[in-house]
């Protein structure tokens, strides 16, 4: 017995001294916590990290040709190949202490000196098990922070501006009804949004064209859907399809002052909103684009959004959600979210010409029971991509009259008594 414990132990000492010893860690960035989509690895005392992890909290660009990555930020040039420690540095070979490597289809890389190489600082908390990145780059004699308040506050002066959308959505869902086996359910969306906005007064007009796809329903063809929407001092207004313009009644909910607290023109304000969101910004390399330069920002954004107080703010302004509103509060801030935006500023006018989303969210939702079904719960992950344009700053648009727009609730109602109606017919002898 002893001599089979003792092989069982040293099997099981050879074996961890075989295996990489990989540990979470948590990651800082100029102060602020920062949680990516995969997770921050501390093997053999390296702390490694995913490539999009690098190109979103110093905003350098990223290029991958087979085994070979290559990292561009203002004048710095590293190369690096997956396997192998050696490295090239603006041309000069250089010795890494872990080689690039594939993990769960990603590719990561050695935090400190990829970090490092590219001018940024890096510390290692250990009682918090956190490794510290400080990178401030200024373009302008403006920080990133700055440069995205000053943007802010310029598009809110100009007063008016329209903006053009393109955005792809996938989502993938799981249905699980008690008592039943799960439904999964895949769809594709596509929408292009003409948008026209002015801050004072507030007023938001846009008109959709989204296309559904879901290839696996029993009617697969592609439904197209046409929308248009007005917010204004007077409330939401919305067209339905063969009613029109309906107004949707959110009784306690000032919107003038909910647009405010999103477009502040006050730079202070809106420094003080990006840090309460858990924004990480950081300067990418400046771009050209039809003629004009621009600096550029790279945003992200996790899943703490919903934890923040500006997060609680907002939705304070919305009173009729307060009966659901903790379950919803806590869907949110157990969802699984990572966005990363970049923002085109143009160097003259500091005007947000273009602007370009990635991201994805996961969350769980727990479906109530009633009449008619005995309840469950579904698991949602969307991927989205979505592009903007801005133009027109300064001009003047029209918005179409919702005089006789019907209240929203009536005809919910309405519909709701001709579909019992309805099945009242089909099911008397």
């Amino acid at each position: 017995m002893r001599h089979k414990i003792s092989i069982f132990l040293s099997i099981v000492m050879v074996l961890l001294m075989a295996a990489p010893a990989l540990a979470a860690v948590n990651l800082d960035v100029n102060g602020r916590a920062y949680e990516p989509a995969n997770e921050t690895y501390l093997e053999n005392g390296i702390t490694t990290v995913t490539l999009d992890v690098i190109a979103n909290t110093v905003g350098c660009d990223v290029t991958y040709e087979g085994n070979n990555i290559k990292i561009v930020e203002n004048d710095n040039v590293l190369q690096m190949t997956l396997g192998s420690t050696t490295a090239l540095l603006n041309g000069a070979e250089k010795t890494m202490p872990k080689a690039p490597e594939v993990i769960n289809g990603k590719t990561y890389i050695p935090l400190r000196f990829v970090f490092e190489s590219l001018g940024a600082k890096v510390d290692w908390q250990g009682q918090s098990n956190t490794v510290a990145v400080t990178y401030n780059e200024t373009r302008d004699g403006l920080t990133a922070e700055e440069m995205m308040a000053k943007s802010t506050a310029v598009m809110n002066e100009v007063g008016r501006y329209k903006m053009v959308v393109n955005m792809q959505n996938i989502i993938d869902a799981t249905v699980k009804e008690t008592g039943k086996d799960p439904e999964n359910m895949k769809m594709n969306m596509d929408a292009d949004i003409e948008a026209w906005i002015q801050m004072d007064p507030i007023v938001m007009y846009l008109k959709q064209k989204a296309t559904m796809d879901a290839p696996e329903a029993p009617n697969p063809a592609p439904q197209a859907i046409e929308t248009e929407m007005l917010m204004n001092q007077d409330g939401i207004f919305m067209t339905m399809p063969e009613i029109g313009w309906v107004k949707m009644d959110l009784q306690g909910l000032d919107f003038e002052e909910l647009m405010k607290q999103s477009m502040t023109q006050d730079p202070a304000t809106a420094m003080q909103q990006i840090k309460d969101m858990g924004m990480s910004l950081s300067f990418a390399n400046d771009q050209e684009k039809n003629g004009k330069q621009y600096w550029v920002l790279n945003c992200t954004m996790g899943g703490d959004i919903f934890k923040s107080d500006y997060f609680k703010q907002i939705s304070q302004q919305i009173p009729t959600l307060e009966p659901g509103m903790a379950d919803i509060q806590k869907m949110l801030e157990e969802m699984d979210l990572d966005f990363t935006y970049s923002v085109w500023i143009d160097k003259e006018t500091f005007y947000n010409d273009y602007m370009n989303l990635a991201g994805t969210m996961k969350f769980n939702m727990d479906i109530p029971a009633t009449e008619v079904s005995p309840g469950g719960s579904m698991d949602m992950a969307m991927d989205m991509k979505a592009s903007y344009t801005m133009s027109d700053y300064g001009l003047e648009f029209s918005t179409p009259d919702v005089t006789n727009a019907r209240d929203f609730e009536e005809v919910m109602a309405e519909q709701a008594a001709q579909m019992a109606e309805s099945q009242d017919i089909q099911t008397t002898p």
